[in-house]
């Protein structure tokens, strides 16, 4: 069965007014949008909401937030994740990561809406798993190359007589390092 098949089965739901689909980095994957409304910001903003509310959990110490439901003047917004990885924030190779959100303006389908979205979810993992990857081994960092020692332009002069340090630097050093540098690299 395809995702948007998969989808319109919450179009069934009494008083649906629209599922959008995400990755879990926000990305809108899929939705199914019957009336004229701006389901993809609304989808968004809840994506958004159930993101931060997965943060806040955490931070809680409560562990992953894996359901938020909100409660508006004008419709009841439900937003699930489903993360089969331990990565709270990101998808894992070999793993399903995504979030679904849905739209619903009678509280009274609240009960049916969620094992619908549930239901609904779990049948899209497997659309949206990623994909084991191999990485290659990692090779071995050698170390750099040792540098030649510079040779100092003067010897150390104490720092409390800036008269003896003057006196101590030779210009014709100065003057030649500098010289050098603005030579084109290829004269070296």
């Amino acid at each position: 069965m395809d995702v948007q098949k998969k989808l319109a089965r919450l179009a069934e739901i009494d008083g649906f007014l629209g599922a959008a689909l995400f990755s879990a980095e926000g990305r809108l994957l899929a939705k199914c949008e019957p009336f004229d409304l701006d389901l993809k910001l609304i989808a968004s903003l809840a994506n958004s909401a159930l993101i931060n509310a997965q943060k806040t959990s955490i931070d809680m110490g409560l562990g992953r937030c894996q359901f938020t439901y909100i409660h508006a003047e004008k419709a009841l917004i439900l937003a699930r994740c489903l993360n089969e990885g331990k990565n709270p924030l990101r998808a894992e190779p070999g793993k399903c990561h995504i979030h679904l959100v849905l739209l619903v303006d009678k509280p009274d389908s609240l009960g049916i809406a969620r094992l619908e979205l549930n239901e609904v979810i779990e049948s899209l993992a497997d659309d949206f798993r990623l994909p084991e990857t191999s990485s290659p081994p990692l090779r071995k960092l050698q170390p750099p190359p040792a540098r030649k020692a510079i040779r100092p332009l003067a010897a150390p002069v104490p720092q409390n007589n800036l008269r003896e340090v003057a006196e101590s630097l030779d210009n014709n050093d100065i003057d030649a390092m500098f010289d050098g540098l603005l030579q084109p690299a290829d004269r070296l």
